[in-house]
């Protein structure tokens, strides 16, 4: 029906003020025919509910729940916004009537339920709309360090009560000193780098170190926010950094291939990340990289969104491997806190896809523990599927699932749905066990925006010699690359699609549970 018959159709219900119990609503639907009509009537419904939520009955929640169960809608090319807009009906009304009120109750349980069954885009819009429960309050965000203080590494070693003789040795660009079960961190700012980020991991160590049961270990930090050290080896990445104590733990990864650690173990590893990363979110406070996400790196430079992963969209999935090779989260718990913001900072959507980008780390690490264990040349290069256990990775998968649950909802209780759990374990094997896609694209206009020298040193860190760096031209056609595994063509689809309907399923269904638990 076009826009303007739908008008005609509303106009016998749009003549006096409606509310949002059952007959209006039906009433409503009554003479909405046709998928325009009932889009635009959601509009009056919409108002309706936001000016008095008290009038949602629970008759009006069951018709409501019956339209999104309806899947006649799917094939309009606009549907995801259709579900999408009935269902925030009820999860914005929920969220006015507050968790203990039955219609909300009655609403979001509906709602999840419908979840759990969906596809397609009246799955996904089912899940968006649960991005308006995201918990609004958190802890205030520490304050940026103005000045740095002076410090010696001798001040340090002797702070904390190490030998002075004790010498380091670099990860990265963190100088670690180990002494009996402790291991002092020295992270310095990489060159260029605002040190603004070091200063506040130093502050959220100490936030968290406070908030977080003792068994959960968080690293402790020493001194003051901010350091400019003298006295450091040759070799460091600056004389600005950071100070924390630990232990090993805290750097034996689920999937490290030089000392892969047992599956058993990874499947705890990755458990109580989960229920870190969940509990934490329920208190408004998300760690925003567990794993780097990118759909083209390649093309950071150039997009809108510096080529990071919009998980809901479902494109393909660039190096996902690679992303996973240091997980901010290993045998100690979580690390890397200087990527952590807190729900005041984000709006509602952000946050619940921030939560979808924690849970969707998680499954990828899961995956790359089974590649690691093949060492760091397998011998076979392209067929991996042999190394996965599929009962393991599935008790992966349910921990993955039990645990972000029970940490967002605290109550104690599994995740109430399969999820699509056992298919996916089945299809993760199948994408992430054999490297189907290994190509890249540098595209001509990308090469024409690069310098001569960024351009030649793109192509050696991808492998080239030097050699045949300098020998290709610049900017005068495309460059194929075999930078992979990847998950999917470049600038295509994800290849394995089940990652993202468990991830949208797994984050909507905790948030609207989360909700409802919440205590009075």
């Amino acid at each position: 029906m076009h826009i303007q018959g739908a008008m005609h159709c509303m106009a016998p219900c749009c003549q006096e003020p409606m509310t949002a119990c059952a007959e209006d609503i039906e009433r409503l639907f009554s003479v909405s025919k046709g998928y325009n009509a009932l889009f635009l009537a959601a509009g009056a419904l919409e108002n309706a509910c936001e000016e008095t939520p008290e009038s949602l009955t629970r008759q009006g929640v069951q018709l409501l729940l019956a339209t999104l169960a309806d899947p006649q809608f799917e094939t309009q090319r606009t549907s995801f916004f259709f579900y999408s807009r009935f269902a925030q009906i009820l999860t914005s009304t929920a969220k006015q009537l507050g968790p203990h009120h039955p219609i909300s109750r009655t609403a979001l349980q509906g709602l999840s339920s419908l979840v759990a069954h969906a596809t397609g885009n009246r799955h996904l819009a089912l899940c968006h709309a649960t991005g308006l429960l995201a918990p609004q309050t958190a802890p205030p965000p520490p304050l940026p360090a103005k000045t740095t203080v002076p410090c010696s590494c001798a001040e340090l070693l002797n702070l904390v009560e190490f030998p002075p003789q004790t010498l380091p040795t670099f990860a990265g660009r963190s100088l670690l000193y180990a002494h009996q079960e402790k291991i002092l961190v020295i992270k310095c700012a990489r060159p260029g780098e605002d040190p603004k980020g070091l200063a506040s991991e130093w502050h959220w160590m100490k936030i968290l170190g406070n908030r977080l049961a003792r068994e959960r270990h968080i690293p402790t930090p020493v001194a003051h926010p901010l350091l400019r050290m003298t006295g450091l080896p040759e070799g460091a990445a600056s004389e600005t950094g950071i100070a924390f104590l630990t232990t090993a733990a805290y750097f034996t990864y689920p999937n490290e291939p030089l000392a892969p650690i047992n599956t058993d173990q990874a499947v705890h590893v990755i458990g109580n990340a989960a229920y870190l990363f969940g509990h934490l979110a329920a208190h408004g406070i998300l760690h925003t990289a567990p794993v780097p996400l990118f759909h083209n790196r390649v093309q950071t430079d150039r997009r809108e969104d510096d080529g990071v992963y919009l998980w809901q969209k479902g494109g393909r999935l660039d190096r996902w491997l690679a992303s996973c090779r240091y997980p901010n989260f290993g045998l100690s718990g979580l690390r890397d806190f200087e990527h952590i913001k807190t729900a005041p900072e984000m709006s509602t959507h952000e946050f619940y896809r921030t939560m979808g980008n924690q849970i969707l780390s998680l499954l990828l690490v899961a995956g790359s523990h089974f590649r690691s264990l093949g060492g760091p040349s397998p011998a076979s290069k392209d067929d991996h599927r042999h190394l996965f256990d599929i009962a393991k990775l599935n008790a992966m998968l349910t921990a993955i699932m039990n645990n972000y649950y029970r940490g967002y909802t605290g109550n104690g209780k599994d995740f109430p749905h399969e999820a699509g759990r056992t298919n996916l374990a089945v299809r993760m094997v199948e994408e992430m066990g054999q490297d189907t896609h290994m190509e890249e694209v540098l595209r001509t206009r990308d090469q024409q925006e690069m310098g001569e020298k960024a351009f030649r040193q793109f192509l050696i860190d991808r492998e080239y010699t030097q050699e045949e760096a300098q020998k290709m031209p610049r900017g005068t056609a495309d460059i194929v690359l075999f930078t992979g595994p990847h998950l999917g063509h470049f600038n295509g689809k994800i290849s394995c699609p089940e990652l993202i309907e468990f991830t949208a399923t797994l984050a909507s269904i905790t948030m609207a549970n989360g909700f409802l638990s919440t205590p009075p």
